[in-house]
């Protein structure tokens, strides 16, 4: 027992020389037009829509490398390469990335990856997936909006939406009660909580110590 934790302790010294020593640094990456974007690995991502496409990744010097950006289709997929260490996998919070789209259609985050919109989203119809304890925030203007989060997530939003879909399970938490729509349909399973702003038609389905709160006036039907 005392062995492990002498080897315990020698571990955590080593790291933190380690992340010492280390540097941050910024690298710019070239990639096609995409509309979705999708992360995982304990990636942060910072979310701006503007005029032009840019990604930049940051992260210390010797973690840079082992984070791949790649559009498949009309997805930009952010992940960690199959053989980085487990030092940078400890290091995990120190990856940021930016991006720059014209347009963007959803978000889907697993495995500690967090999302922070830097300005409103503007879209017809948008989706946000998250899942293993990750994070979205974002201001929206979109015509629909679906929504599934599991697995200990939280998802904030502000904005206005016409319509919404919501499905969270797992102590997740969808927190939209500056989000306002016209209609919605929320579903809340496994000590989960949604609070919305519905205006006029509410379907809502919680179990499980879960439940839905509505700001707004809307019919709520169960």
């Amino acid at each position: 027992m005392k062995s492990f934790a002498l080897l315990s302790v020698l571990a955590t010294t080593a790291l933190v020389g380690l992340s010492a020593c280390s540097s941050v640094a910024q690298q710019q990456r070239s990639v096609g037009s995409f509309q979705m974007v999708k992360a995982s690995g304990a990636i942060n991502l910072y979310v701006r829509q503007g005029p032009t496409t840019k990604v930049e990744v940051d992260a210390d010097e010797d973690v840079l490398e082992s984070v791949k950006t790649e559009v498949r289709g009309n997805t930009l997929t952010i992940y960690r390469d199959k053989n980085f260490s487990l030092t940078g996998m400890l290091r995990s919070k120190t990856v940021k990335v930016y991006i720059t789209t014209p347009q963007l259609a959803g978000i889907e985050v697993s495995g500690a990856s967090d999302v922070k919109g830097e300005t409103p989203i503007s879209a017809d119809d948008f989706r946000i997936q998250a899942s293993g304890a990750s994070d979205v925030t974002l201001t929206l203007n979109a015509k629909s909006l679906t929504t599934n989060a599991s697995g200990a997530s939280d998802i904030r939003l502000d904005g206005r939406v016409e319509r919404q879909q919501v499905d969270i399970s797992g102590s997740s938490d969808y927190r939209a009660s500056d989000l306002r729509s016209r209609k919605a349909s929320v579903q809340a399973s496994g000590a989960s909580d949604a609070y919305v702003y519905v205006d006029d038609e509410l379907q809502a389905r919680s179990s499980g110590a879960s439940d839905v709160h509505n700001k707004g006036r809307a019919r709520v039907s169960r």
